[in-house]
C-alpha cells in the first residue's frame, strides 16, 4: 500500500527517517504535559483515585519502549552505525513502540466515569485534540505514524461520545468521523510534500557530488566520505582499504580511436567497478582516467582480491589494461597518508611493466603524480 515506509530510496529513508526520529525526541516535552493533564483529568473524574495512578503507571510503561527507541537511534546514528542500508526497520520499530504509547494515551478516556462524566470526557477529548495538533507535525515526514494515531486517538474518542447515548454526542462523533477523514486528506498531502521536498534536497546535493560522465563520486563525494569513514576506523579497529586504479596507455586509446571511444570506455569501466563493489563501498573519479575505490572492512588480501578481478575484467572487455596501487588503513595513518602510500604503490605497479596490481609497502617510495607514467 501507498502508504506504508518506502523502500525503493535508501537515500530518501535516510533522511525521512532521521527527521522522524529527531522530531519525535523533541516532542517529548509536550507528551510529557499531556500525559501530566490527562493524570489530573482521570483523578478528578473518575470514580477511584487508584484508577489515575494506575494509569499513570502503565502509560509511563507504555511509553518507556519508545523513549528507549529514540536514544538508542541517536547512539546508533552517532557511532556511524546506521546507513541508508539498514535505516528502515527503525521506521518499523518506532511504529510499533508508539502504537503501544498511542493506545496508553487513548485509555485514560475509557477510566473517565460518575456523575461529571461529561466534563471528563470533553476534558480528555480537548488533550487529545493537542496531542493530534502535535502529533502532525511531529510526525510529519511518516503518514503511517500519523495515520496510527489520529486514528487511535479519535477512535477513543468517538466510542466514548457514543457510550454517553446523548443525541448531541452522536451528532459530535458524526462530524469528527468527517474531520478525521479531511484531516487523513490533509496530512497525507503534507506528508507526500515534505518527502517531495526532502527528494529535491537530496537530488540537488547529489548532483553536486557526482562525475557528470561516469556517474560515479566525485572528489567532494571521497572527502564527504571520509569525514565519516576515518573516525569510525579509528573506533573500530575495522580495516579499511583504498585501490587507486589507472587505464594504461589511455592518451594513445584517446589519439586512435577519438574521444567519443575514450568516453566510452571511461562509461564502461565505471560500470565494472561499480559491480565488482559492494553497497557500502565507494566508486570515485578521481582524474582523467584514474578511479578510487575505497573498501569498508576490507584487508588488503581482500582488496587484491577485488583489484585482480577488476583488472582481469577490464583486460577481457575492453581494448586496455589498467594498473592499480593499494593500501590499507593502520591506525596512525592519515587518509592523505594512505593516498600516498596507494599512490606509490599505483606509481610502482606503472614502472614494473603496468596491467597489475601492486599492494603498498613501506619500501616504496612516495613519486609525485606529475611523475606518474600514465
Amino acid at each position: 500500500m501507498k502508504w506504508l515506509p518506502r523502500r525503493d530510496n535508501p537515500e530518501l529513508d535516510f533522511e525521512r527517517i532521521q527527521l522522524l526520529f529527531t522530531s519525535v525526541k523533541g516532542g517529548f516535552v509536550g507528551v510529557a504535559a499531556a500525559i501530566l493533564m490527562l493524570y489530573f483529568t482521570v483523578r478528578a473524574y473518575s470514580t477511584s483515585e487508584s484508577f489515575a495512578y494506575w494509569w499513570l503507571l502503565a502509560v509511563a510503561l507504555a511509553n518507556l519502549p519508545r523513549v528507549t527507541l529514540t536514544m538508542l537511534f541517536t547512539r546508533e546514528m552517532s557511532a556511524g552505525r546506521i546507513t541508508p542500508q539498514n535505516i528502515v526497520p527503525w521506521d518499523y520499530y518506532l511504529l510499533l513502540t508508539s502504537t503501544l504509547a498511542y493506545c496508553g494515551f487513548a485509555s485514560a478516556m475509557f477510566l473517565i466515569s460518575g456523575e461529571n462524566v461529561v466534563i471528563g470526557q470533553l476534558l480528555c477529548a480537548f488533550v487529545y485534540m493537542l496531542l493530534a495538533t502535535g502529533g502532525v507535525l511531529v510526525l510529519s515526514t511518516s503518514f503511517t505514524q500519523m495515520f496510527t494515531f489520529l486514528t487511535i486517538v479519535i477512535a477513543a474518542i468517538i466510542i466514548n461520545f457514543v457510550r454517553l447515548e446523548d443525541r448531541v454526542f452522536y451528532e459530535i462523533s458524526a462530524l469528527l468521523v468527517f474531520g478525521y477523514t479531511q484531516l487523513l486528506i490533509i496530512t497525507w498531502r503534507q506528508n507526500r510534500t515534505l518527502v517531495s521536498n526532502i527528494a529535491l534536497k537530496i537530488a540537488h546535493n547529489q548532483s553536486s557530488l557526482i562525475d557528470p560522465l561516469t556517474r560515479l563520486g566525485n572528489r567532494r563525494r571521497l572527502s564527504l566520505h571520509v569525514e565519516k569513514l576515518l573516525p569510525l576506523a579509528q573506533r573500530t579497529a575495522e580495516p579499511f582499504s583504498l585501490i587507486i586504479l589507472d587505464l594504461d596507455h589511455f592518451k594513445e586509446y584517446n589519439d586512435a580511436y577519438g574521444h567519443g571511444a575514450g568516453d566510452e570506455l571511461l562509461i564502461h569501466v565505471a560500470e565494472i567497478l561499480q559491480d565488482c563493489s559492494r553497497d557500502q563501498d565507494l566508486v570515485v573519479r578521481y582524474g582523467g582516467e584514474e578511479f578510487l575505490m575505497v573498501l569498508s572492512n576490507t584487508d588488503l588480501d581482500a582488496a587484491a582480491g577485488i583489484a585482480e578481478r577488476i583488472r582481469r575484467k577490464i583486460k577481457s572487455e575492453t581494448r586496455v589494461t589498467v594498473s592499480a596501487g593499494l593500501a590499507t588503513y593502520e591506525n596512525s595513518l592519515s587518509f592523505d597518508e594512505l593516498l600516498t602510500r596507494a599512490d606509490a604503490a599505483l606509481y610502482s605497479a606503472k614502472t614494473s611493466g603496468r596491467d597489475r596490481c601492486t599492494p603498498a609497502s613501506p619500501d616504496v617510495e612516495p613519486m609525485p603524480r606529475q611523475a606518474s607514467i600514465a
